[in-house]
């Protein structure tokens, strides 16, 4: 099928410069594909978000693949430029700005899918994981929903000859809907904490996530992923208080989105005002706030920002008075 790249747009404009790129990925020259993998990456997909070129991108990628004429080097990258296509797919399937480019992206996430899924079963060892979590991203796509058992089958079979990390792939497992509950009791903390991820609305999973929050996260596990389950499964601020004053207090400016700045947003659903009294743990985690050095910078507008929409000065001083 013939594509019109001149009526079609990427991050930063029109996208008639997408099928030199595309060809590029054939060519022996190592900077030609090194850009082409570079402009999928930060023009057709930017930052996750797709735009009307990303799709035919994508059904691009999958013919070159599917003929066997993308440079060897280039397989793992466009494998991942594949898996972050089907994320874009999952994670903006709510917001209405992208609600017209969606449905051909998927479409061609669940073309490019049958293409692609043989280079699990025929992966090198060292490369299995990286391969199954962009297929399993795939596969989440709601119009690959039938074919997740026979992929759950294939990483079960790697996931037993262990070639990575143990926890990565019961992640994988859960995200396909293997019940993983039985590993809630295995001795590796990041496997228990990926097993209750798969279960969230079971009480002893809600229980697990709630007790990781208040330790440091255990390796292969990040800080933001503990954050963000506790938040999903606390029915208020006040049940995981404790926990979320030990994240904040340690935590670094960087949290702002995922980290310490989301624990404070979940504290103040409505911002801070003198006829709305502090609660006692709302207080704690000023306090909590106040400790850490790391977030009063006051030519950081990105600390400033999480005080603002919170209804709190970003002064250290008067956060330490109001917290009483």
């Amino acid at each position: 099928m013939t594509v019109d790249w001149d009526r079609l747009r990427h991050a930063y404009g029109w996208a008639t410069d997408t099928p030199t790129h595309v060809e590029a990925l054939v060519s022996g020259d190592v900077e030609a594909r090194a850009a082409a993998l570079d402009h999928l990456d930060i023009a057709v997909l930017h930052q996750g978000f797709p735009d009307t070129a990303t799709a035919p991108a994508v059904r691009a990628v999958t013919a070159l693949l599917a003929d066997e004429r993308a440079h060897p080097d280039t397989v793992e990258a466009l494998l991942e430029f594949l898996g972050d296509a089907a994320l874009s797919v999952s994670d903006l399937a709510d917001d209405r700005y992208f609600a017209e480019i969606l449905p051909d992206l998927a479409d061609a996430v669940t073309q490019a899918y049958p293409v692609v899924l043989p280079l699990l079963a025929a992966s090198p060892p060292d490369r299995a994981l990286f391969r199954a979590e962009n297929l399993v991203a795939m596969a989440r796509v709601p119009s690959l929903a039938d074919r997740r058992e026979e992929l759950a089958v294939l990483v079960l079979e790697w996931s037993e000859r262990g070639a990575g990390s143990k926890a990565e792939w019961i992640r994988c497992l859960s995200q396909l809907g293997v019940d993983n509950r039985d590993l809630r009791t295995d001795a590796d903390p990041a496997v228990r904490f990926r097993a209750a991820l798969g279960h969230e609305d079971d009480p002893r999973s809600r229980e697990l996530i709630l007790t990781a929050l208040a330790t440091a996260p255990p390796p292969g596990v990040h800080q933001f992923e503990l954050v963000a389950a506790a938040i999903r499964v606390a029915t208020d601020f006040h049940v995981i208080a404790t926990a979320a004053c030990r994240v904040v207090s340690r935590d670094s400016w960087a949290g702002f989105d995922y980290g310490w700045g989301a624990l404070v947003r979940f504290a103040f659903p409505k911002p801070y005002g003198k006829r709305r009294p502090l609660t006692e743990p709302q207080r704690a985690l000023l306090r909590a706030l106040v400790a850490n050095e790391q977030l009063w910078d006051p030519m950081n507008g990105s600390c400033a920002l999480v005080f603002k929409q919170a209804g709190l000065p970003h002064s250290r001083d008067m956060c330490r008075r109001l917290s009483g």
